[in-house]
């Protein structure tokens, strides 16, 4: 699909071009890769859940901690398949010992195949030079390294849902029923894993079938519907049977779409600066710019169901697309390919002005540029104190005997304090502090009401956050003074035993 360009004559240019990006995003992301990245909260369910499963299956540690790993896991909310943290657990068992810096290689690598894909994609419906310049932005965005070095299912996510997306490509430019099968069997695992690309995928196979000609009738016959069918599938089944069956995932539902956001401009706005967060303003421009330069037919059509595809996920998910950043990861690859053809344009323009091999030069300079600025924002984001230490939690696990029926105050939803600590229970709900968060209809909970709230009679309370208790729960202050023993007490935590 993509325009004969200089590049295409110049193979092992690319070649040495693509192995030198691929290199420098891997190294990039070896950078402090024992500290957790930009999801603390993600990383560290997916670090409990990984454990658990690797407790399970040797016979190395003691008893307690497999009892108490246990209890941690089944504490946490269950989302999607926990198919990367399985995997994780295995490397755990090969390797003999626990290192979550090797599940951080795992989502890294993940995340770079995906570049593969989007490289595959770029050249195919645009030019040999956006696919390089496309995919050197997907790897070197600072959101981008921060996303693929967390210990979390989005990278693997992206893998997939780029692997779908070159599918559908594939399967529309030499249409037949083996490739129709497979591209959906992927996309039907892909979105069972994590469901959060679901419309982006499903608009480019839409809008690709409506490119077509008779495309209205098409979207009726049977190769669209067993397309659909087949890729809805596996997640119907299984988060059909989390929210309308077993409930357990009726809360996702409950918390991600509050359709009263839509009227309020702060959930406008705060979604334009996550969007511009994720992709950067001078990408976005870019991206706008270059995909109403895109070809008619598929490169068109592919990025206009993709676009559209974001939006709906958007408005489905009010509560996340405002105020998660990573919720946006989809829009990188997205951009990668749409500011492709004004890539192009500029080569084009570029060699223009000289016909010899050095008229590149400035354009790699800039690339390189781009890089330093991306690491720059990587470094100045991982943070080297984001909770108290693992010694620290450590040291609290101790004086609580690593119980089960912990009630903890602590950053993070005290997912590190219960990782490093080796202690579990329930997290003390968080008080509506800003307006915008409260359903019309939401009300505080006292502090009794939310002990019957609980699905235990708490043992200890733990406080490692005091600036969150001191400005947001006095009532808990106060209850705790009155009814419980202070046992522990320092400049990082409060421990009080429940009599």
């Amino acid at each position: 699909m993509g325009e004969s360009r200089r590049f295409d004559r110049r193979p092992r240019v690319v070649l040495v071009s693509m192995v030198v990006f691929f290199l420098l995003a891997g190294i990039a992301r070896l950078y402090r890769l024992n500290a957790p990245g930009l999801l603390i909260d993600r990383d560290y369910t997916s670090a409990i859940l990984a454990r658990s499963f690797y407790f399970e299956h040797t016979g190395s540690v003691e008893e307690w901690r497999r009892e108490i790993a246990h209890a941690t896991k089944l504490n946490q909310p269950i989302l999607e398949p926990p198919v990367t943290e399985f995997l994780a657990s295995l490397i755990y068992r090969v390797v003999d010992g626990e290192h979550v810096w090797i599940a951080r290689l795992l989502t890294s690598s993940f995340w770079l195949i995906g570049g593969v894909f989007v490289y595959k994609i770029a050249e195919r419906v645009i030019s040999t030079e956006a696919a390089v310049f496309g995919t050197a932005y997907y790897l070197f965005a600072p959101l981008s390294i921060l996303l693929s070095r967390s210990f979390q299912p989005g990278s693997l996510m992206m893998m997939t849902f780029l692997m779908s997306l070159f599918g559908v490509i594939r399967y529309y430019e030499e249409p037949s029923d083996f490739r129709l099968l497979t591209t959906a069997c992927l996309s039907g695992l892909t979105l069972l894993h994590r469901p959060l690309v679901l419309f982006p995928l499903l608009g480019a196979f839409t809008a690709l079938t409506l490119n077509q000609e008779d495309g209205w009738k098409r979207v009726i016959d049977r190769r669209f519907l067993i397309f659909i069918a087949v890729s809805l599938f596996p997640a119907v089944l299984y988060y059909g049977y989390g929210v309308l069956v077993a409930g357990f995932l009726r809360w996702k539902i409950e918390t991600s779409f509050r359709p009263y956001l839509l009227l309020r401009w702060e959930f406008w706005k705060g979604w334009l600066d996550l969007a511009v967060y994720a992709v950067g303003y001078t990408a976005l421009i870019g991206a706008l710019i270059g995909a109403s330069m895109l070809a008619k037919g598929l490169p068109r059509a592919l990025v206009i169901g993709l676009g559209i595809g974001y939006v709906a996920f958007g408005l489905m998910f009010t509560m996340h697309i405002h105020t998660h950043g990573y919720y946006h990861a989809m829009l990188i690859p997205i951009t990668a390919i749409s500011f492709g053809p004004l890539v192009t344009l500029i080569a084009n323009r570029s060699r223009q002005t000289s016909d010899r091999w050095y008229w590149w030069l400035p354009v790699v300079g800039a690339l390189v540029l781009a890089m330093l600025f991306s690491f720059r924002q990587v470094r100045g984001r991982l943070s080297s104190h984001v909770f108290e230490s693992a010694e620290t939690a450590r040291e609290i696990g101790e004086i609580v005997n690593h119980s089960a029926e912990v009630v903890h105050l602590a950053p993070y939803y005290g997912l590190p304090l219960q990782y490093y600590g080796e202690l579990t229970g329930a997290y003390w709900p968080r008080r509506i502090t800003y307006w915008l968060y409260r359903r019309p209809d939401e009300r505080e909970l006292s502090v009794a009401q939310r002990l019957d709230a609980l699905s235990f009679s708490p043992e200890y309370f733990v406080i490692t956050n005091f600036d969150e208790f001191d400005k947001h729960h006095t009532d808990l202050k106060d209850f705790l003074i009155e009814n419980c023993v202070l046992v522990a007490e320092s400049d990082q935590y409060l421990i009080y035993r429940v009599d």
